[in-house]
């Protein structure tokens, strides 16, 4: 039995895999800081969330793993039929979130903290196509830790589902946040993703072990800059929470949109630029996706 919902409001933007309002699949990504949870005896779960317009969306994520101290702002609780609850509730889901993956889970950096990688995409008819793109939300092997280095696995992708990255690892965001959200991804999610990869790039896309390298690089930085601390989601930090005045942080950006007007957007399509101009081989980041694709 369900025992409280509340809204929760994040002092940070960040971004999740949004389910469609009409079918319940993933199709985009949401921004949001104001995340609609349930809480059932000592657990949190994740119902849904807010967008920047107060527009509410179901998501692919039932169970947060942790967050950063200091992320959760406020939380206001309320019942199941208040307005802002149903904008959440009465949405479809075609998810099934009783099985997390043991592969795989889910980060997200703040909105204004995202970074620019390349992330490769195959459909069921054998095209790629390769983007650059500001990524906030990552897939992560679930043994590597939040605070870097750790994997990538795949990357959050405007349509709600997650491309194959181009690189292998994260080492460190230096002065950055980093990791402010963690959450444990549905196995079908990870399944169909894995599944997606395997048809365009057979087993060549899985990252092996963190290098070495990495490991002594990211140690260094960590000797000079302060690790962040992390917190699970608790009734009892809702309820400390719900003490907290509502601050609502004015001038920061949290709005997600990397499609919309990015000037530094770059595509790739079967091997060319939409100039029609071939990716060079030395060009490893990009050819990659494209190199050797009929030997699998």
């Amino acid at each position: 039995m369900i025992h409280a919902y509340a809204l929760v409001t994040l002092s940070k933007g960040i971004v999740l895999p949004g389910l469609s309002r009409r079918t319940g699949k993933p199709c985009r990504v949401v921004s949001t800081r104001q995340l609609v949870v349930s809480i059932r005896h000592d657990e949190v779960a994740l119902e849904g969330c807010l967008d920047p317009r107060g527009h509410g969306f179901r998501v692919g994520i039932r169970e947060i793993k942790t967050v950063q101290r200091g992320l959760i702002e406020h939380a206001k609780f309320m019942g199941p039929r208040s307005l802002i609850m149903r904008r959440v509730l009465d949405l479809p889901t075609a998810l099934d979130y009783r099985t997390g993956s043991p592969s795989a889970v889910y980060y997200s950096l703040a909105t204004m903290d995202s970074v620019e990688l390349i992330g490769g995409w195959g459909d069921a008819q054998g095209n790629v196509t390769v983007q650059m793109l500001p990524i906030c939300g990552f897939l992560v092997p679930t043994e590597d830790p939040v605070v870097a280095p750790w994997r990538q696995l795949g990357h959050l992708w405007p349509n709600g589902q997650f491309a194959r990255p181009s690189g292998a690892e994260v080492v460190s965001f230096v002065r950055q946040a980093g990791v402010v959200f963690a959450g444990i991804m549905p196995s079908s999610i990870v399944q169909d993703t894995e599944e997606r990869f395997a048809q365009t790039w057979g087993e060549v896309w899985r990252p092996g072990a963190i290098s070495e390298e990495a490991l002594i690089m990211a140690e260094k930085i960590a000797q000079v800059s302060k690790p962040r601390k992390y917190v699970p989601v608790t009734p009892e930090l809702l309820r400390q929470a719900a003490k907290k005045p509502l601050l609502h942080s004015t001038g920061v950006p949290w709005d997600y949109a990397p499609t919309n007007g990015y000037p530094g957007r770059k595509i790739w399509r079967n091997g060319l630029t939409r100039e029609g101009v071939a990716v060079p081989r030395d060009d490893w980041a990009v050819a990659k996706f494209f190199t050797n694709r009929e030997e699998r």
